[in-house]
C-alpha cells in the first residue's frame, strides 16, 4: 500500500521539542509496513503555494488540496491502467 505522508519543516521552530525524532521513528516504521512511502515535505509545499500557485498566504486547505492532487497524479496509472 501506498502511505502520503508530510513531514515538518525541519528549520521552524517547533512546541514539540522531540519532533525530529518522531519523524524519523515514523519514518523507520513506515518504510517495514508500506510498499510504497512518498514523503513530501511541508516547507516545499509552501513555497510550492506561494512560487507557483501565487497564493500570499497559504492555508491549509490550499496545502490539503495540493497533497490530493499529487496524491491522485501518482495514482492516476493505478487506477486507469493505459490511460496514459
Amino acid at each position: 500500500f501506498f502511505s502520503f505522508s508530510v513531514f515538518p519543516s525541519w528549520t521552524d521552530q517547533s512546541d514539540v521539542v522531540v519532533q525530529p525524532y518522531n519523524s524519523l521513528l515514523t519514518m523507520k516504521r513506515l518504510t517495514l509496513n508500506a510498499d510504497a512511502v512518498v514523503v513530501l515535505d511541508n516547507t516545499a509545499l509552501n513555497r510550492i503555494a506561494v512560487d507557483r500557485l501565487r497564493i500570499a498566504n497559504p492555508t491549509v486547505d490550499h496545502i490539503n488540496s495540493l497533497v490530493a492532487t499529487i496524491m491522485a497524479a501518482s495514482t492516476t496509472t493505478l487506477r486507469y491502467p493505459g490511460y496514459m
